[in-house]
């Protein structure tokens, strides 16, 4: 009988560890889509769009982020915000417009809000003036790459921790009924 408690507690603990995981069940492959970019050749001021389709009603993120760090954040508008997060329609699909208002060197990383795995990063050169004063349209950006930053969005700790006081709980009370059992043996 003893043997059977334990086993069933140990079970009970397993389960309510685990189940947090059934949560973070899209990742790259569940994507049609892990990001379009309009252009690939954004100059200053100029608004563009990054389209992702994926699973219904899911969020996704997007961040952006300058190289060289000097640049200052308010270079970057995403719907006036660096980072943002939506979430899909009910058809999947979900847009974010971003605007870099100076030159330089920014990547957007889009990530699955889900199980936090990255969809696809892109990098975008925005150039500044040409020699002659006007602006330049050249530059570079745009690939997309379905995991090229492998994030799992899940810190293991809370969940250990929580099975780890599970069992515990569940070890002192198959040791309490014990000695409650031998005592009323006796």
């Amino acid at each position: 009988m003893k043997i059977r408690r334990i086993a069933a507690v140990t079970l009970t603990a397993a389960a309510l560890a685990l189940l947090p995981s059934a949560a973070f069940g899209y990742g790259a492959a569940d994507y049609s889509n892990t990001g379009t970019a309009s252009t690939t050749t954004p100059t200053v001021g100029q608004p563009f769009t990054i389209t992702v389709q994926g699973p219904a009603n899911t969020p996704v993120i997007i961040t952006v982020t300058t190289n060289p760090a000097s640049i200052p954040d308010a270079a970057i508008t995403i719907a006036g915000t660096k980072a943002l997060t939506k979430t899909t329609s009910a058809s999947g699909a979900v847009s974010f417009t971003v605007t870099l208002s100076q030159p330089g060197t920014y990547t957007a990383i889009i990530t699955d809000g889900v199980s936090g795995e990255a969809l696809s990063t892109q990098t975008f050169v925005v150039p500044g003036p040409a020699a002659g004063g006007a602006g330049s349209a050249a530059g570079t950006g745009g690939s997309s790459s379905r995991g090229w930053l492998s994030q799992t969005g899940s810190d293991p700790l809370p969940i250990a921790l929580g099975a780890g006081a599970l069992l515990a709980a569940g070890a002192g009370a198959a040791v309490y009924a014990r000695q409650r059992r031998q005592s009323h043996q006796s």
